[in-house]
């Protein structure tokens, strides 16, 4: 007989399980087929789930969305911090977070570009507060910093300015694939990366 703990992470794990069926369905759902065009319904059908369950973890579908696109957002907060942890100078490692998240994004579905807009509006709004452990300005401000402590980054500006910079300029160029299917995104992302290296790089003649 299986104790009360027992039975109790039993239940949790199942909970888990089921809510992550949710997720997963719903992100194959909106990748192919559109935010938009996609019915609570078609997602419960597609994880093999009632209605009744759905809402018992969703209490509505923009809930649901809020909470894939913070998925992905920390996703891109994942990738600076695993660059962080590279051997590499802070140009290489903001060129790499740039081109792997060009990369992302292009082996998702045909409509993922609705899914980043939600992702830009919501990273957009954690700018608002840099301390945030899951928010890109938390995350580029410390690859920032570090790039300070090694001497290869400018202390002519703040961090945080140069951290508002880099966080815009990622933002701008999403935002601008997310709208536009003509826009390339890699090639933005990668020339966005190059400038901005220039950018906040110390002058070699500068006193610090």
């Amino acid at each position: 007989m299986l104790r009360t703990s027992d039975q109790m992470n039993r239940r949790e794990r199942r909970k888990q399980e089921v809510h992550q069926r949710i997720l997963d369905a719903a992100v194959e759902l909106f990748d192919t087929r559109g935010v938009v065009d996609t019915r609570i319904d078609d997602i419960c059908e597609h994880a093999d789930l009632a209605q009744k369950t759905f809402f018992n973890h969703f209490p509505t579908k923009q809930h649901l969305f809020r909470e894939i696109a913070e998925t992905f957002l920390a996703n891109v907060c994942a990738l600076v911090e695993k660059a962080r942890k590279e051997p590499g100078s802070t140009t290489e490692r903001l060129t790499q977070v740039f081109r792997k998240s060009a990369d992302v994004a292009h082996r998702r579905g045909p409509r993922h570009r609705e899914l980043v807009q939600e992702v830009a509006r919501i990273s957009s709004a954690a700018s608002a507060d840099p301390g945030r452990a899951s928010s890109l300005p938390h995350a580029f401000h410390a690859l920032v910093l570090d790039g300070v402590a090694a001497g290869e980054v400018t202390r002519a500006q703040a961090p945080l300015f140069l951290t508002e910079m880099i966080v815009s300029a990622f933002q701008g160029v999403v935002m601008s694939w997310a709208s536009d299917e003509e826009y390339e995104l890699d090639r933005h992302l990668e020339e966005a990366a190059s400038f901005l290296c220039r950018a906040i790089a110390r002058d070699e003649h500068s006193v610090t």
